[in-house]
């Protein structure tokens, strides 16, 4: 039932832009709030989602964030955030959609605009994507990643 569940939150997260709390994921399943909260826990573990710390409440389901970042994407009319400039073209990829992405660079905190057309990686100012972390140590500290 997890994978259940994980696709239910995915869904959720996607269409409106934040994630289910635990008791709606519970009423949806037909599980008691503490089944629904371990079931959160155990994705958490296995890094299918990612709660915030030292609570229930999701804060990560990659490559979608809970909390407003630097990474703003839009498609059709949802505003998403992602994690990183990664997750940032990640959203497009994941939804096969267009996508209009807004991101503070982030050491001069300028905008930088880029787009997804046809799958295709439209950046209007240039630039690059820097990883300050190489993906072996990104599940150290993923939040800070």
């Amino acid at each position: 039932m997890d994978w259940d569940i994980r696709l239910f939150v995915y869904r959720l997260f996607a269409s409106r832009g934040f994630p289910p709390a635990v008791e709606e994921i519970a009423r949806h399943f037909h599980l008691a709030v503490p089944g629904a909260k371990r079931a959160l826990h155990r994705l958490h573990r296995s890094h299918a989602l990612f709660l915030r710390p030292g609570s229930d409440d999701i804060l990560m389901a990659n490559p979608l964030s809970a909390v407003a970042t630097d990474y703003q994407v839009t498609v059709g009319k949802r505003r998403l955030y992602a994690n990183c400039a990664w997750d940032a073209l990640g959203i497009p990829a994941m939804l096969h959609a267009d996508a209009s992405i807004q991101a503070r660079h982030p050491l001069d905190r300028d905008l930088v605009h880029f787009s997804i057309e046809d799958g295709r990686l439209s950046a209007e100012s240039g630039g690059i994507v820097h990883f300050a972390k190489p993906f072996r140590n990104w599940y150290d500290d993923l939040i800070d990643t």
